[in-house]
């Protein structure tokens, strides 16, 4: 940022500021000055005392996820802190009488397993007051069980939920900061803590969820908010020196660049407003352990998530960075709990395990594996197993027979264990968001389009920079949210081709005759998904059409559990439904299918255990082949995700959001090549998670 635009700025802000913070109302009606004294933002001149000596502590959570109950390994080892010896550890630091302890957490701290979700977070929230925390930002699981949820947990919680960027008619609908003061007799203690939201909850919550509510611009909304203070404390005489910014952002590299913690983290190294001001910006959303230093005075941490660490930043005196660390999980397998909240803990334990502990089926023979980097990111046996389940509620549940079902990697939170028994609880845990089945008409095209979607993210790679290969020597996918687990269909992919270019190939079964057809682009099928995807979620913008709706997800699984031959799911990555293959594999699979069967155009790659061609009768030639370029009808996407993801952004859109994987070649006909190029050029942008 120039200096001539930072004190134009902060001039004009100078001006305002004071009538703006006065008068600053919430988006739910609630005035500043209604909010209870703990969420009450003030700012006043600093008392005329000593500055302070004392070492700066922020102790931080993130992401936790409903992680109430501690975990240990075989060798009794603490892995998952829980809340018991999470208070004791924040207990601990606090009592310290050398520093000032600071207690944030930077979101999703509700929702996650069941026995937190059982109470919709409610009974979580009303630990946290039991453990002294000054503020917590919002993630996008916050918004799980619906709007009306979030604002309960203001009402419960008696420390401010934070963000800055996100609006309801045009008015935040929650704090965007508030200050804390450890010491009023001490100068140049106070903490400014500014909270953040990641704007992929318009699609990384269920889109009904958030209806009306928009997400703007992060790095601008944090820089907005940080001149209004400074403006306002000028005005006053007051001063502050530490700022910390709880960001539920995170370093995805499925993120738009523009949305990403580090980008704030850069931001507010450069802005000048804050030089010679401590910064420090605890983060969260990408589960990741990471701490770096960003400029003289921006430190950056996040610490992983489900309470595997409690992350630590200590300031020595007039120390302009700090020094951030982990508390493990490992560390504090002797500390012992608190008394208090592990009665807390054992009460909601007692109530969850006698209303889930009902037997589904009495044995599991396989482990249904869901792992969040696997089923995030290939075709997994408990992904296939849940999606058989919808395809079978879909061929009776609704008024037309289901032709594939999906669902999205993201929503499996949990593996089923082998040899043991399959309850209720256990489905809950992979399937803990409430969703329901839906069935929603698509045509052919919209296939096309979301399976290029759920096969655009980029590849990994591993610390040289080197692609990771998955069993078939194919670079394997970055894990996200949206990819797509499926029953009744068959996507033959290349990851070595340019994302919008991967998939080869698609079969649909035909729920008449059992049979594998190809796509037709013109059709019209029946998809049955959960009601998330339904509604656009994960940025599935190509689905939501006329729809209809059935029971809850774990209930169909259930059923469907109850019956199934599960030693049938005994692969764990099968690649039989989502198959990874080569173009070269593929073409001469292509060519041997013609060989068997020269009346027969049909892809039907061999050596994938799929129905012999001569079984399956004459069918009619597919309308497309995607890799191969001279059959292709894909246009090129629009503009660059993160390009349209900040414009959006920035002009204040309702539910700005990158939209990846999308193929229109009506707009390069109407717009003509200008926006073929720039189109041309969005193909290598990251896609987001």
């Amino acid at each position: 940022m120039k200096k001539k635009s930072i004190m134009f700025s902060l001039a004009s802000t100078a001006l305002l500021a004071p009538a703006l913070l006065a008068n600053h109302v919430l988006a739910d009606g609630t005035t500043a000055d209604e909010m209870p004294p703990v969420s009450r933002t003030e700012i006043t001149a600093n008392p005329a005392t000593v500055e302070t000596d004392k070492d700066v502590v922020i102790l931080h959570t993130n992401d936790v996820h409903g992680r109430i109950v501690e975990e240990k390994n075989r060798n009794g080892e603490t892995t998952v802190i829980g809340d018991a010896k999470l208070a004791a550890v924040l207990e601990e630091e606090s009592a310290k009488t050398d520093q000032h302890t600071l207690v944030v957490d930077a979101g999703d701290a509700f929702q996650g397993l069941p026995i937190s979700n059982s109470s919709k977070g409610e009974e979580r929230a009303k630990i946290l007051n039991e453990m002294n925390y000054d503020a917590m930002a919002v993630g996008n699981h916050e918004f799980d069980f619906g709007l009306g949820e979030v604002k309960k947990y203001k009402e419960i919680l008696n420390f401010p939920l934070l963000s800055t960027n996100t609006y309801i008619n045009g008015a935040r609908l929650f704090e965007a900061y508030t200050i804390v003061d450890k010491d009023k007799t001490v100068k140049g203690d106070e903490f400014v803590v500014i909270g953040v939201t990641t704007p992929e909850t318009a699609t990384k919550t269920h889109p009904k969820n958030v209806e009306g509510v928009e997400f703007r611009d992060p790095v601008d909304e944090v820089n907005k908010v940080i001149a209004e203070i400074e403006a306002k404390a000028a005005a006053v005489g007051a001063e502050y020196k530490n700022y910390v910014i709880l960001a539920h952002l995170g370093v995805d590299s499925t993120t738009p660049v523009a949305w990403r913690g580090s980008t704030l983290a850069e931001a507010l190294a450069a802005n000048e407003v804050l030089k010679g001001k401590r910064v420090v910006v605890i983060d969260g959303h990408s589960h990741t352990v990471e701490s770096k230093p960003y400029g003289t005075n921006v430190t950056y941490n996040q610490t992983g998530s489900y309470l595997h660490n409690v992350g630590k930043v200590t300031y020595k005196t007039k120390d302009l960075l700090g020094n951030p660390t982990q508390i493990t999980a490992k560390s504090v397998t002797n500390t012992v709990p608190n008394a208090k909240i592990e009665a807390l803990v054992k009460q909601i334990k007692d109530k969850y395990d006698a209303e889930n502990a009902k037997v589904v089926v009495e044995n599991s023979p396989v482990e249904l594996s869901g792992d969040r980097e696997n089923v995030r990111v290939r075709e997994t046996n408990l992904g296939n197993i849940v999606a058989d389940a919808l395809y079978d509620y879909g061929q009776t549940g609704f008024a037309h027979k289901s032709h594939l079902a999906v669902t999205n990697g993201g929503g499996l939170r949990e593996t089923i264990a082998k040899d043991k028994p399959i309850t209720k609880g256990s489905i809950i845990a992979v399937l803990p968001f409430g969703n329901i089945i839906s069935q929603i008409t698509v045509t052919g095209q919209n296939i096309q389009d979301m399976f290029t979607k759920s096969l655009g993210s980029i590849l990994q790679v591993d610390q040289d920079g080197k692609p990771v290969l998955d069993q078939n020597g194919q670079p394997l996918l970055e894990a996200s949210g949206g990819f797509l687990q499926i029953s009744g269909a068959k996507v033959y992919y290349d990851t070595n081709l340019p994302a919008e270019k991967r998939v080869l190939g698609i079969e649909i079964k035909d729920p008449e005759t059992g049979k594998y057809e190809p796509l037709d682009l013109t059709k019209t099928y029946y998809l049955a998904t959960n009601d998330f995807l339904a509604a656009g979620g994960d940025g599935y913008t190509m689905l939501g059409g006329a729809r209809e709706e059935g029971p809850s997800m774990d209930e169909v699984f259930a059923d469907f559990l109850k019956t199934a031959k599960l030693e049938d799911y005994a692969d764990v990555n099968p690649n039989r439904r989502t198959i990874s293959i080569s173009q070269a594999d593929y073409e001469k699979m292509l060519q041997q299918g013609k060989d068997e069967n020269p009346n027969e155009d049909l892809p039907n790659p061999g050596g994938v255990e799929l129905p012999s061609r001569r079984n399956r009768g004459p069918v009619a030639k597919p309308a497309v082949y995607g890799a191969q370029a001279n059959q292709m009808t894909y246009a090129a996407p629009k503009a660059s995700a993160l390009a349209t993801a900040t414009a959006t952004a920035k002009s204040s859109s309702k539910n700005a959001l990158p939209e990846t994987g999308s193929k229109d070649s009506a707009l390069l006909s109407i717009f003509g090549a200008s926006l073929a190029l720039l189109g041309l050029a969005g193909m290598k942008k990251t896609e987001d998670k």
